[in-house]
């Protein structure tokens, strides 16, 4: 359990006994080579922050700082944006991430395809009543372009301290905009109920006795959050169950895994393969927390923590999911703490759904194909979309809900 909570889902040395001596013997030369790169590289940054000490036009250099850059630039040259260093503030702001809160404008952010991409702005968050929305590219943050920027970079930039503002270019269907946000602090309820949803949504769930949660991230609070929803709707009487991840981009591995627990009865929830090839299986223990039909709403910004619950109902046929093909994130980054408060997170395996399918840059293809592609659409389309999803969930939890009970 400790090892899982440090793992983010955001998200590869095999040994040949029959030629044990000649594997030994390319090993040991590799190591050495390896060994002798190191030094090299540690004369490299001694001698060279030796003599910026001794030479640079300003005499108070920040060493520090200098190191820190150091750090992120041997990470960035990995050409993983999922691998980064998280100096002191962003590691900071990780950790109240995961425990539901934090100071900026209210938006989950992505790479996609080198573009960064709005997954999902937070109702009534800043980012959210200034009008951004699901699919809009932000391409300059405070006017810097965010071409090549990476991922904690541009999450850097946009966050900062309650009441100070950062501007945001944001290109939509072609057409660019700049936004000026002021940040606020924010607290995240990572599950929501069918309040925020239309009348019309509302009255047919009421008359199905349908239930609805909404998982927007997975944080810490996450199990418990969905345990008071559910036992709520379950009074209720309900009669099947809607689990949207739409524009859910993911969060916390071990709360992915508590989640689908309460809908797994048994057997694998996710497989976690590091780079030596070797997998460990995460189980179901707790039974499940709601057995009746389910549907799993997705879209194609329903991303790594969220596959890896919808991959565990999909192939436990748990549930029906409907919508589009997720984003296509299975591979898991694990937080390496390090000194003066700082961390990095290093992609250190990757996942596969329990039958043993790699989603990695492919995503989960829904079993009922709902909705279009979000990106550079309209807020009435967007609106379109959504309902239109909707729906089709309702629908196809309707017929689950009298197959069951014929």
């Amino acid at each position: 359990m400790e090892r899982r909570q440090r793992l983010v889902a955001s998200g590869l040395l095999v040994f040949v006994v029959a030629a044990a001596f000649l594997a030994g013997y390319g090993y040991g030369q590799r190591g050495a080579i390896a060994a002798d790169a190191q030094a090299q590289g540690f004369a490299l940054l001694r001698d060279l922050l030796g003599y910026v000490q001794s030479n640079y036009v300003e005499r108070n250099v920040n060493v520090p700082r200098l190191f820190h850059g150091a750090a992120k630039g041997m990470l960035e040259a990995l050409d993983d944006p999922y691998t980064r260093f998280l100096e002191p503030r962003a590691y900071q702001a990780f950790r109240e991430d995961a425990k539901g809160f934090f100071s900026g404008v209210g938006i989950f952010i992505d790479l996609k395809e080198s573009h960064l991409i709005v997954i999902s702005p937070i109702e009534g968050a800043p980012a959210h009543r200034a009008g951004l929305k699901t699919g809009d590219w932000i391409t300059a943050i405070n006017g810097t372009t965010t071409k090549d920027m990476s991922l904690q970079e541009a999450v850097s930039r946009i966050r900062g301290p309650a009441g100070t503002q950062v501007r945001l270019t944001i290109q939509r269907g072609g057409q660019s905009q700049v936004v000026e946000l002021t940040r606020a602090r924010i607290q995240i309820t990572s599950v929501q109920g069918s309040d925020l949803l239309e009348d019309d949504l509302k009255r047919q769930l009421r008359q199905e006795r349908l239930g609805y949660v909404r998982i927007l991230m997975f944080n810490e609070n996450t199990p418990t959050e969905l345990d008071r929803m559910l036992a709520s709707q379950v009074r209720g009487g309900i009669r099947g169950l809607i689990v949207d991840l739409r524009s859910n981009g993911g969060g916390l591995l071990d709360s992915a895994i508590k989640v689908s627990d309460r809908f797994v009865d048994t057997g694998v929830i996710v497989q976690v393969v590091d780079r030596s090839g070797r997998r460990s299986v995460e189980m179901a223990t707790r039974g499940t927390g709601y057995s009746g039909p389910i549907v799993v709403l997705v879209n194609e910004f329903t991303a790594s923590a969220s596959e890896i619950m919808t991959g565990a109902l999909q192939d436990h046929k748990a549930a029906t999911v409907v919508g589009m093909t997720t984003f296509g994130k299975g591979v898991i980054q694990t937080i390496f703490h390090l000194p003066g408060d700082a961390a990095a997170a290093v992609t250190t395996a990757k996942y596969l759904t329990p039958n043993g399918r790699d989603i990695n840059k492919r995503g989960l293809a829904p079993d009922v194909t709902a909705g279009e592609k979000l990106e550079g659409k309209s807020e009435a389309d967007l609106n379109r979309i959504r309902t239109q999803q909707m729906l089709k969930a309702i629908e196809v939890l309707k017929a689950r809900v009298v197959k069951r009970a014929s």
